[in-house]
């Protein structure tokens, strides 16, 4: 097969591996609050599943069907090299208080629209590499609400993982401005 058609095809997206030190995660409620963390060390994983039904007739493959939906699971264990708050009074929450509405956090609103809902946040990912080629991308993971906030005080991380009420991530992708 024959591929030199890619070979300078600048339509063609090249996913790369994202370096979470060119990255910063965005943590939004569904006001106006916000709270910007600049990544140091870490990882930050999501995983997006769909559910497929394979029915057999008779021993043989027959049907398939998309099943129930399942939440885009997400977990993240870094060290942060600074908070930023667009409030301008006091110090920002900590990522823990905006996770669990509490402390700094206490007055945030839910992103979720549904008030009879738990509390959810969206976790908002700008990747933008220092390569002036490279292209900004974006990932937002909407909803989402923590399950299990593991403590390492000795190595100063807390590490993370919910899920959101959504299916798929958003991406964008982007030249740098």
């Amino acid at each position: 097969m024959n591929f030199q058609w890619l070979i300078g095809n600048p339509r063609i997206p090249v996913y790369a591996q994202i370096d979470l030190k060119q990255a910063t995660l965005t943590i939004k409620d569904g006001g106006a609050n916000t709270l910007l963390v600049k990544i140091g060390e870490g990882n930050l994983t999501f995983t997006e599943r769909k559910n497929i039904e394979y029915v057999l007739d008779r021993g043989n493959l027959d049907e398939v069907r998309e099943g129930d939906q399942a939440p885009v699971e997400v977990s993240f264990d870094f060290v942060w090299e600074y908070l930023m708050s667009e409030e301008s009074t006091g110090a920002p929450p900590t990522i823990e208080e905006a996770l669990t509405q509490t402390g700094h956090a206490a007055a945030w609103a839910s992103s979720d629209t549904d008030a009879c809902r738990p509390y959810a946040v969206d976790l908002v990912i700008v990747y933008d590499p220092t390569c002036a080629t490279g292209d900004v991308e974006t990932i937002t993971l909407a909803d989402f609400r923590f399950e299990q906030l593991d403590h390492d005080l000795r190595a100063g991380t807390v590490a993370v993982s919910g899920r959101c009420n959504i299916t798929t991530s958003t991406k964008i992708r982007g030249p740098q401005t």
